[in-house]
This record gives C-alpha cells, sequence and structure tokens, in this order.
C-alpha cells in the first residue's frame, strides 16, 4: 500500500466520485479538483481537501498539483479542445515532480491519431514521468443516471445510431476500481489498459434487458447520424461534443467497441458486473 497523495481530477464527476472513497479506503491521502468545489465539499467526508481546479485557468493549479505525487487526470468528456486544455496542467504537473500520471481516455482510440484524447496519450507517453492509461468503453451509467435514461423517461425509448453494432458495456465503479489499483501500486507502470463489461451486446438487446429489468417494453430504435444530432441539440448538446459523440456511436457501429478484454478482471481477480445486474440493480429507475 502506498502513503503517496493523489490527486484526483474530475472529482464530482462520474468516475471521481466513485474512485475518492476507494483510496480512501485504501488509507491514502486524496485531494479533489474540480471546477465546483462546493459541490465536492456537499460529496466527500471532512478528510478530503476539495481545490478548485480549472484546466483552462493556470492559476488553480498549484494548489492542487504542488501537494501531490500522483494523479488520476480526467480530460474534459466529449471536448474536442481536450488536447489544448490538458497538455498545459500535464506540462505543469511534470514540473512538479508528480511522479505517475493515471491517465482517463477511451476504448478504441489508438485508431484515430488525431483523435484529440490520442495525442494527450502521446504527450504523456513522451514525458519524463511515470504514466498508466486507461481505455473504458461505453459506460453502463449512461443507462442510469447518463443520456440515455432521459430518453427513456421523456421518449419512452432509446434512440442511438448505433445500428447493430455491439459494445462491451462496462460498469464506471469497475473502471474506478481499477484506478484505484492502478493508483496504490507500481505494477501498472507503463500499461495502456482497455477495461470492458464481460459481455458484448448489440443496443437493441441493451434495451430488451432494461424492458426486462423495468416490467415494460422500451424499445430501441437506430437513428441515423442528422436525427441523433438534432436530438442532442435540443438537448442542449454544443456542436463539437455532438461530432464526438457521433464518433463514438460511429465506432459502435463498425465494430469497434464490441470486443472484450480481460485486464479489468485480471487486475481485480474478479468477474466484472455485467449489463443484466445493473438493469435488475436500477430497475425503478425506469418505472
Amino acid at each position: 500500500m502506498t502513503t503517496e497523495k493523489i490527486l484526483v481530477t474530475g472529482a464530482t464527476g462520474k468516475i471521481g466520485r466513485e474512485l475518492v472513497p476507494r483510496l480512501l479506503a485504501a488509507g491514502v491521502e486524496v485531494k479533489a479538483g474540480t471546477r465546483n468545489p462546493d459541490r465536492g465539499r456537499s460529496l466527500f467526508p471532512s478528510g478530503v481537501e476539495v481545490v478548485e481546479l480549472n484546466y483552462n485557468r493556470t492559476e488553480t493549479y498549484d494548489a492542487a498539483l504542488t501537494w501531490a505525487d500522483r494523479v488520476f487526470l480526467m480530460p474534459p468528456p466529449f471536448s474536442p479542445d481536450a488536447h489544448a486544455s490538458i497538455v498545459p496542467f500535464l506540462d505543469w504537473a511534470v514540473s512538479t515532480r508528480v511522479r505517475h500520471v493515471v491517465l482517463l481516455t477511451g476504448m478504441a482510440v489508438t485508431d484515430f491519431d488525431e483523435l484529440p484524447l490520442r495525442r494527450v496519450e502521446r504527450h504523456l507517453e513522451d514525458q519524463d514521468t511515470e504514466h498508466t492509461i486507461l481505455r473504458p468503453n461505453l459506460y453502463m451509467q449512461n443507462f442510469h443516471p447518463g443520456f440515455i435514461s432521459r430518453q427513456i423517461r421523456e421518449d419512452g425509448r432509446i434512440r442511438l445510431p448505433a445500428g447493430q453494432g455491439k459494445v462491451s458495456l462496462v460498469d464506471v465503479r469497475d473502471v474506478a476500481a481499477v484506478a484505484s489499483r492502478a493508483l496504490t501500486s507500481d505494477d501498472h507502470f507503463g500499461r495502456a489498459l482497455t477495461l470492458t463489461g464481460p459481455e458484448s451486446l448489440t443496443l437493441e438487446e441493451a434495451a430488451e434487458v432494461v424492458s426486462e429489468a423495468a416490467g415494460r417494453s422500451i424499445p430501441f430504435e437506430s437513428v441515423g447520424d442528422e436525427d441523433f444530432r438534432g436530438i442532442l441539440s435540443r438537448s442542449g448538446w454544443g456542436p463539437a461534443e455532438i461530432e464526438a459523440i457521433l464518433g463514438l456511436f460511429g465506432s459502435i457501429r463498425e465494430g469497434g467497441r464490441a470486443a472484450i478484454h480481460p485486464e479489468g478482471e485480471e487486475i481485480l481477480e474478479r468477474e466484472l458486473r455485467n449489463f443484466r445486474s445493473f438493469a435488475r440493480e436500477h430497475a425503478r429507475s425506469w418505472d
């Protein structure tokens, strides 16, 4: 067990909310970096120092980084500016002698060299600091409490441009558990880990699982990119974010998100959560 000090960026997001308690349970010191410190203080116990951290404001870097030995680095999700906003923070971290960075990106990013997240990966790989890269697949939590859940509540169905492509959905809690292991050990230096669930489903099959758990029909409709662009735009997503999400679903259609990888189970030494058990756990959410 490490006694080092760990900074969790994006601490109030899906992964951060799960990761901070796991690190505390492992007995390490944790600092939570977030754009919204008041929210962080409401989420975490008093033993966690919460600091403002905004990648676009360098004046927030020092309070977070000068303390830290290791960093969990969470880029802004679906941001086309991830490279421009993350690289200055990453360079600052290296200059303060942070000795290990665990970076979260996404499955299949290596297929697209100019993707902002892949460019961040390459920049980290070139630095004189230890690193671990986590590449999770699409989260089960998009079905609850994420944007797919909102579709179900508002429209009674799931409409996504996924075709009949399969996706090995992964639970956020399992990703956070792997991140905790990586941050509290030297065993995964230099590794890039693709994190998936234990099964691969089409989103039509996933909708059937959700329907069974909810006790009512929640159909899946595969829509075109233009229709989905309109759905996201009406929900308040920005144009650049929409294009990033369309790229993700294009990858599903083309089979890039179907593979099942064993790294998560090997590291945690247990089976990862499957989608059926996730759906049963959250069945009341789709009543």
